[in-house]
């Protein structure tokens, strides 16, 4: 079969690779219908996060071809999405809630893990790892749930976003938009996005967004401007960049709050002592992916609107 492999040397390609086989009576195999690039693909190729000759990828959809024989409540046929890791559900982290940092944790398609965009791939754990397709929805309508969509909501439930409240995103990107786009399911006063490409802006106002185009003003003044002075209860960082960072730092209220969803691939600068009196709390870490059947339901009942 074929799939997009990392070949080293900053490079991918389109590889002829060995179908995947049930290894474990908890894997499945799906045939992969729907894969999508994500901005980590970009930094596995670029910072080589992944052994040469492994196949990259991890948001994709498809149907189950063969189960386990411990898989119970999937079946050959079923239409699934899948989250971007696997994990064990039986260790420590896993029974706390924190499947994102399981003992057993793989990410597909990044540091050794087989990736997704390829024809076949096994999903082990498949159980915790994927949800059905409702036959109303098109594969295209979830392929987001399975990152960037659980990513963005994620910024908001993490930040712990509340009914009147105002938020700023900072970074437009496919996470960001999707941040912004869940951020109206929380009631707030005002979602604000900062941005410096006005195309992904344009997207972020059709979400119900005030914009402001860094470029063009400071985002941390009209932030201010826009807030009585305070700044904005909750600043979710969807960029990761330091310059980002700093202007969602300076932009959030005292006893106000930061989410940090973006990736970072460099050491960045944070001065504590600025924002010690304050109150401050800050969060970060991966999506959290337990809430994918919730947004598949969300989208089932736009799509019927």
């Amino acid at each position: 079969m074929k799939a997009v492999v990392y070949s080293g040397n900053n490079s991918i390609q389109l590889s002829e690779v060995p179908e995947p086989k049930i290894e474990s009576p908890s894997d499945v195999i799906i045939k992969i219908n729907i894969s999508s690039i994500c901005a980590s693909d970009i930094h596995v190729r670029e910072g080589g996060l992944q052994d040469t000759g492994k196949i990259i990828g991890h948001e994709y959809a498809g149907v189950i071809e063969e189960v386990g024989k411990e898989v119970h409540y999937l079946k050959r046929g079923d239409r699934v999405i899948g989250k971007p890791f696997s994990h064990c559900g039986h260790c420590f982290y896993c029974q706390h809630g924190q499947p994102e940092i399981c003992e057993n944790l793989s990410i597909f398609g990044v540091l050794g893990g087989t990736g997704v965009q390829t024809e076949y791939a096994k999903i082990p754990w498949a159980e915790n790892i994927l949800k059905i397709v409702p036959a109303d929805l098109s594969f295209e309508d979830v392929i987001f749930v399975g990152d960037i969509l659980s990513t963005g909501f994620t910024g908001m439930l993490r930040g712990h976003l509340n009914y009147g409240e105002t938020v700023a995103v900072f970074g437009t990107g496919p996470v960001g938009l999707c941040a912004v786009a869940t951020a109206h399911l929380f009631g707030p006063n005002k979602v604000i996005a900062v941005d410096t490409l006005d195309y992904r802006l344009n997207v972020a106002s059709k979400f119900g967004a005030l914009t402001i185009n860094a470029s063009k003003e400071d985002p941390v003044a009209r932030i201010k401007e826009l807030t009585s002075g305070r700044g904005v209860d909750l600043g979710v960082e969807a960029a990761g960049f330091e310059a980002t960072f700093n202007s969602c730092l300076k932009s959030v209220r005292r006893g106000g709050r930061i989410s940090i969803v973006g990736m970072f691939t460099k050491p960045t600068y944070f001065n504590i002592s600025e924002r010690f009196l304050d109150l401050f709390n800050l969060s970060i870490g991966l999506g959290d992916c337990s809430h994918m059947g919730e947004l598949i339901n969300l989208i089932e009942v736009e799509s019927l609107t």
